[in-house]
């Protein structure tokens, strides 16, 4: 029990390529096709397969949480799913880098005090600590790690990705 949460993204591949507006062959799509064993002529008709992943996974960090509710679901929080734009993530990413560079250059007091004002620490049915402590600054740096690999792996502009953020406790 507990607040668990979930970016995931999911991706959609199609066999139609839609420059010339005639079915293709493109390679991931076949090769997703012949993993999950699925008849390839059944598909003929609608030739497209949507794939979803966790792609980052945090426990009981409620500063990330807070963002994301205060940010996109202004402040209501209902375990709803939210839609998660790219520049968002970029967002996020920024105000991480902008704690772990306070947290090294900074005294202890004055870097809290900026966490406090950045990402302060939100309240809620097992939540986690409300401390600024090596737990919080653990959540930041694997909230920046994780949005610098995942920005680096889904390229700006690109159509077929789609970022949502849920939580459940």
């Amino acid at each position: 029990m507990g607040l668990d949460q979930y970016l995931n993204v999911s991706q959609s591949e199609s066999n139609w390529n839609f420059e010339v507006d005639e079915r293709g062959e493109n390679d991931k799509y076949n090769k997703i096709i012949d993993i999950m064993g699925l008849d390839k002529a059944r598909l003929e008709r609608h030739p497209s397969i949507k794939i979803e992943y966790t792609a980052i996974y945090w426990r009981k960090a409620n500063q990330i949480h807070g963002w994301f509710v205060n940010t996109l679901a202004d402040g209501e929080d209902e375990c709803q799913e939210m839609y998660v734009p790219r520049e968002a993530l970029v967002e996020l990413q920024s105000e991480c880098a902008k704690l772990l560079s306070a947290k090294a250059t900074l005294s202890d007091e004055a870097a809290k005090e900026l966490a406090m004002e950045v990402l302060p620490p939100m309240g809620g049915f097992f939540f986690g600590t409300y401390e600024i402590d090596e737990w919080y600054w653990g959540d930041i740096q694997h909230t920046y790690d994780s949005l610098t690999e995942l920005l680096n792996e889904i390229p700006e502009g690109s159509w077929n990705h789609f970022i949502t953020y849920q939580a459940s406790w």
